[in-house]
C-alpha cells in the first residue's frame, strides 16, 4: 500500500529527534522495480497505472501539505502548482496527455523550504556571540537547505524515469516514430534514385533531339547546296561533316621546283588574298532566291537548328580552324611577297550590278531574312554581334597562322633559288 516516511507531526524540533517536516516527502524508494505493480490493466488496482498515479498524487499531495504547514494560504502560489494539471491516466488516454504528464514532471521541483535540516536553530542563531558567527550560521543552514532540496528532485526524477521506460504508451509512440523516420527515409531514397534515372532519361532524349535535328540540318543544308566558310578552298581535305581525308604534310623540297614554287606561291597569294576579301564582305552575300525556295525554313526553326548544329559540331570547326589558316593573310604578307617579285596572278572580275535581291542572309550567324529591315535589325541584335567578336578572333588567329606558313614557304623558295 502508499505509505509516507513518518506522520504529519508538525511540532518542530530539531532534525535529531525525528519529528519534522522530512514527514511530508512520500518515500519513493520502494517503487522503483518492478514487482511493486502487477500488469497493465486500465482498472486493476495493482497494475501500473494504477500504482504510479498513485504514487504521483502522493508526492504531489506532500508537496501542498508542507507548502500550507509553512504558513501559506493560496495553493496556486505553489512553484509546482502546475502538477495538479496533469494525471498518469492509462492505455486510453491520448498520446498528447501522457506526453504533458511526462514533459511536467521531467521540471518537477520541490515548493518545500527543507527547513527541518537546519545544522542552526532559531535560537542558536539569536544567541551568537556576534553578527558574523551568525551569518556563518545561516549560510551553513542555506547549504543543507539546498543540498536537502536536490537530493528530493533527483529522488522524484529518478522514479520517473523508471516509470516512463517501462510505460507501453511510450514505447508504442516510439515505435510509431521510428517506423515513420523509417518510411521517409526510404521514401526520401526512392525519390532521389528516381530524380537520377529522370535525368538521364532527359539527357538521352535530348541528345537524340539535337542528334536528329543535325541530321536534318546537315540533309537541308546538302540538299540546297549550302557549305560552310570553314569548308572553302579546302582542297577537299575535309568532307561535310568534318571527316578528315588524309592531308598531306608540308616539307622543304630542295634543288626541286624553283620556276613551279613560285608559281604555286603567286596563286596562293592570289586565292588567299580573294578569300579575305569575301569574308570582309560578308554582310553583302546575297542568296539566290531558287535555294531559298528549296530550302522552305522560316527563321525561327533556322535559329534553332543552327545553334544546335553548331554546338555538336564544334570538334569540326577546331578541326577546320587549321585549314581556314591557309586561306587568310593581310596585307603586310602581300608586301613581303611582292618584295620577292612573286607577281599577283588573276585579275578581279568586276562586279556585277544585280537587281535588289528578294531574300537577305547573314553568312556569320547563317541565317536568312524576308526583308532588309529585319536583315537591319539583325545586324544590329547582340547575338550578331558576338558571332562578329568570335569570328574577329578567328581571323586574327588564322593570319597568325597564315603568316608563319607564307614565312616557311619563302624560307623555302629562298634555300631552292640557292
Amino acid at each position: 500500500g502508499m505509505i509516507l516516511s513518518g506522520g504529519m507531526n508538525r511540532g518542530g524540533g530539531g532534525a535529531e529527534d525525528g519529528a519534522d517536516g522530512s514527514t511530508f516527502l512520500f518515500d519513493v524508494m520502494p517503487y522503483q522495480y518492478a514487482g511493486c505493480y502487477d500488469g497493465y490493466d486500465d482498472d486493476g488496482p495493482e497494475s501500473f497505472y494504477s500504482v504510479y498515479g498513485e504514487v504521483f498524487e502522493e508526492i504531489f499531495q506532500g508537496e501542498k501539505d508542507g507548502f500550507i504547514s509553512e504558513g501559506n494560504i493560496d495553493l496556486e502560489d505553489m512553484t509546482n502548482f502546475d502538477l495538479s494539471e496533469v494525471h498518469m491516466g492509462n492505455s486510453t488516454s491520448k498520446w498528447e496527455d501522457v506526453l504533458a504528464f511526462y514533459n511536467t514532471w521531467e521540471g518537477f521541483t520541490s515548493c518545500l523550504s527543507f527547513a527541518w535540516v537546519d545544522v542552526y536553530h532559531f535560537d542558536d542563531i539569536r544567541e551568537a556571540p556576534s553578527r558574523r558567527i551568525r551569518r556563518l550560521m545561516e549560510d551553513d543552514n542555506k547549504k543543507k537547505r539546498k543540498g536537502a532540496k536536490k537530493e528530493r528532485v533527483g529522488e522524484v526524477c529518478a522514479l520517473l524515469r523508471f516509470v516512463k521506460k517501462r510505460d507501453p504508451r511510450v514505447k508504442i509512440q516510439r515505435e510509431k516514430s521510428l517506423r515513420e523516420q523509417t518510411m521517409k527515409e526510404v521514401e526520401r531514397k526512392k525519390e532521389a534514385v528516381q530524380r537520377k534515372k529522370d535525368i538521364a532519361v532527359a539527357k538521352e532524349e535530348w541528345r537524340a533531339e539535337a542528334e536528329r535535328t543535325m541530321a536534318e540540318q546537315e540533309t537541308a543544308d546538302l540538299n540546297a547546296g549550302r557549305i560552310r566558310l570553314a569548308d572553302l578552298d579546302s582542297d577537299d581535305d575535309y568532307d561535310y561533316g568534318g571527316g578528315k581525308r588524309g592531308r598531306k604534310k608540308k616539307g622543304k623540297k630542295r634543288g626541286k621546283g624553283k620556276k613551279g614554287g613560285k608559281n604555286n606561291a603567286i596563286e596562293k597569294e592570289a586565292d588567299l588574298q580573294n578569300d579575305i576579301d569575301d569574308i570582309d564582305n560578308t554582310n553583302g552575300m546575297e542568296q539566290d532566291e531558287t535555294i531559298k525556295d528549296e530550302i522552305g525554313v522560316d527563321q525561327d526553326e533556322d535559329e534553332k537548328k543552327d545553334e544546335t548544329h553548331t554546338l555538336l559540331n564544334a570538334e569540326d570547326d577546331v578541326k577546320n580552324e587549321e585549314i581556314d589558316a591557309e586561306a587568310n593573310v593581310d596585307d603586310e604578307l602581300g608586301n613581303e611577297v611582292a618584295n620577292l617579285d612573286l607577281a599577283s596572278s588573276g585579275e578581279s572580275s568586276e562586279e556585277e550590278e544585280e537587281e535588289e535581291p528578294t531574300s537577305w542572309r547573314c553568312e556569320i550567324c547563317r541565317k536568312d531574312f524576308k526583308s532588309l529591315k529585319q536583315f537591319e535589325n539583325h545586324l544590329r541584335s547582340k547575338k550578331h554581334k558576338e558571332m562578329v567578336k568570335k569570328n574577329e578572333k578567328k581571323m586574327k588567329k588564322f593570319k597568325e597562322e597564315a603568316e608563319k606558313e607564307a614565312l616557311r614557304d619563302m624560307i623555302d623558295d629562298l634555300d631552292d633559288e640557292e
